[in-house]
C-alpha cells in the first residue's frame, strides 16, 4: 500500500514530460519553468516520504496497541481462571443457609430438607452413591460401600456446618447420628471446640473404615465463636469412655478446606484447637493396638508360668 501511494504521488506530480510540456506551452522561458517543475517534483517527493514515514509509524503503533491488547487479554483470562479455581474451593450457600460441598460430584444424589431440622428422621443411604442432604443450617454428604439406614437428629443450636462422611463397613448397617452444639450428658466439654459434637452409633458390632471431614471457614467460625480460630491447631477428638476423657486423632487439612481424620470406630466426635498439634502421635490407633498386644502377651506368659 505504501509503495502504491508513493508511485501515484510521484507519477502524478513529478513526471518531467507532463510538467515540462504544460509549462512550455504557457511560457517562453522553458528552461526556467522546467527547473521550477523539477523543484516542485522534488518537494512533492519529499512530502510523499514524510507521508510514508508517518503512515509506517501509525501502522507500527497500531501493531504495538494490538500487542498490548493481546497481553492484557491473556492476563485477564489468567486472573479469571485463578479466581474461578479459588472460588470453586469454597462451598456455596443455598437460600436456607445450608452449604453446598465444594467437592460434591455432579452425579450426587441430592435431597432437599432445607425447611426442617431433623429429629429422629430416617434417611436411606444408597450403597456406592454419594448422598447429599441439605438441612436447615446443616449439610451432610455421605457415601457408604453398603446400604445404610441413617437416623438423623440435629440440634437447632448448630450453626451452618458442612460434614462429609465416608464409611466402608463389612455389612449393611443402621447408623444413628446426633449433631449438637454441646456434648452429650456425661461427657465433658472440650476446650476450644467449635460448638460441634457428633455422636455416631451403629446397631451392631461390625468392622469398618471411616473418614470424617468437617469443612472449615476460618472467618465464619471466628465471628461465630468470638475468638480467632487457628486452623493449623484444629484436631479431631473422640470421647474415650473408659478413660473418661477426649482422645486426639491425627488430622490434616485437605485441598477442599476440610479438617480430616480416619477411624475404625464410632463414638462422640468433635473438633477443637490444641496447643501443640505436632505432639499428637501420627497414628494413635496403632499405638493403642500395640499396647494391647503387649498387655495380652505379658498376661499369657504369666498364666503359662503360673500353670507350670
Amino acid at each position: 500500500m505504501m509503495l502504491l501511494l508513493r508511485f501515484v504521488f510521484f507519477y502524478s506530480f513529478t513526471s518531467p514530460t507532463k510538467i515540462g510540456a504544460k509549462v512550455q506551452l504557457k511560457g517562453h522561458c522553458g528552461t526556467t519553468v522546467s527547473f521550477f517543475g523539477t523543484l516542485v517534483s522534488q518537494y512533492i517527493l519529499s512530502l510523499t516520504d514524510v507521508l510514508y514515514i508517518t503512515i509506517d509509524d501509525m501502522v507500527k503503533e497500531m501493531k504495538m496497541k494490538r500487542m498490548d491488547i493481546l497481553i492484557v487479554t491473556l492476563l485477564s483470562v489468567l486472573m479469571l481462571t485463578t479466581f474461578s479455581s479459588a472460588t470453586l474451593a469454597q462451598p456455596g450457600e443455598s437460600n436456607s443457609g445450608s452449604k453446598i460441598p465444594p467437592d460434591m460430584p455432579v452425579d450426587a444424589l441430592q435431597f432437599n430438607r432445607t425447611t426442617i431440622t431433623p429429629s429422629d428422621d430416617m434417611e436411606a443411604i444408597q450403597a456406592m452413591e454419594t448422598n447429599v442432604f441439605f438441612y436447615r443450617n446443616f449439610t451432610l454428604m455421605m457415601d457408604c460401600t453398603r446400604n445404610c439406614e441413617l437416623t438423623m437428629t440435629l440440634d437447632p443450636q448448630v450453626r451452618n456446618r458442612l460434614l462429609s462422611l465416608s464409611v466402608e463397613p463389612n455389612q449393611t448397617m443402621t447408623l444413628t447420628m446426633n449433631v449438637s452444639a454441646s456434648p452429650p450428658q456425661g461427657e465433658a466439654v472440650m476446650e476450644n471446640n467449635l460448638n460441634f459434637y457428633m455422636g455416631l452409633e451403629t446397631d451392631a458390632t461390625l468392622q469398618l473404615q471411616s473418614q470424617l471431614r468437617l469443612h472449615i471457614n476460618q472467618t465464619e467460625l471466628s465471628e461465630e465463636l468470638g475468638r480467632e480460630v487457628n486452623v493449623s491447631r484444629l484436631i479431631w477428638h473422640y470421647w474415650e469412655p473408659t478413660q473418661n476423657q477426649w482422645a486426639p486423632v491425627e488430622s490434616y487439612m485437605n485441598q477442599n478446606g476440610y479438617i480430616v481424620c480416619n477411624t475404625t470406630h464410632f463414638s462422640t466426635w468433635t473438633v477443637a484447637e490444641v496447643e501443640n498439634p505436632d505432639q499428637i502421635p501420627e497414628n494413635i490407633h496403632i499405638y493403642t493396638i500395640v499396647g494391647l498386644v503387649a498387655i495380652v502377651s505379658v498376661a499369657s506368659i504369666y498364666l503359662k508360668r503360673k500353670k507350670s
